[in-house]
């Protein structure tokens, strides 16, 4: 099975409506495809919220309608909803028409960004990833590697953000141009959160160029 990840950080996401929307909860899980309706594409998701207030069916914004909430539960101070969502054939229903492209578990939008897991026909997925690519900035996409399924290697999303701005601000130049705090702030983070990125994303770093470097020996 063909299959990768794509993620997308929120800041590329920022000013869409349907982005805005989305995150007055906590976060949406994809749960599972529930086939074309009219050419829409249906699917289940989990939307966790704080306050229990979760968009009310018939909410549509931009190409997507919630349907039905079929289930609510409480767990410690979460709202747990399982929803029908329904996608546009004009905004991305139409990906589906053909029956050889599918959205995976793992998929998901949070305050983090956007991590969208799919497998399906290659040709189906190319055309796929180059239309979301003319659309939304793509932080990076990861394929799937043997029978291990869908595996993320190399750095988290914040961590290849958090690796990019290092760069551009020169703190891997000699002598360094910028500061953990210049970085901090510049991310909206503290800094020993970036302290910390920085050291794990650089470890994945290393690590995935050593195996590299090992396989080609």
């Amino acid at each position: 099975m063909r299959a990768v990840r794509v993620e997308c950080a929120y800041a590329a996401l920022e000013h869409d409506n349907r982005a805005l929307a989305a995150l007055q909860c906590i976060s949406w899980d994809f749960r599972s495809m529930l086939g074309m309706v009219d050419g829409n594409l249906r699917i289940m998701v989990e939307c966790i919220t704080i306050d229990g207030n979760c968009p009310p069916p018939g909410t549509y914004v931009d190409g997507i309608r919630i349907v039905e909430i079929l289930e609510e539960w409480q767990s410690d101070i979460l709202t747990h909803h399982l929803i029908v969502m329904e996608f546009a054939a004009d905004f991305v229903g139409h990906y589906f028409h053909g029956g050889d492209l599918a959205i995976l578990a793992g998929s998901n939008f949070t305050a983090s960004g956007l991590v969208l897991q799919i497998a399906g026909r290659h040709d189906a997925m190319v055309k796929f990833l180059s239309d979301v690519r003319s659309k939304v900035p793509v932080e990076r996409v990861t394929s799937a590697k043997g029978s291990e399924g869908l595996v993320q290697k190399g750095p988290t999303l914040q961590q290849h953000r958090v690796v990019r701005m290092a760069h551009e601000c020169g703190w891997y130049e000699v002598p360094k141009r910028t500061s953990i705090r210049e970085l901090a702030d510049k991310l909206g983070l503290s800094k020993s959160t970036v302290a910390e990125q920085l050291v794990k994303a650089e470890g994945e770093i290393v690590a995935s160029f050593l195996d590299t470097s090992l396989g080609n020996e």
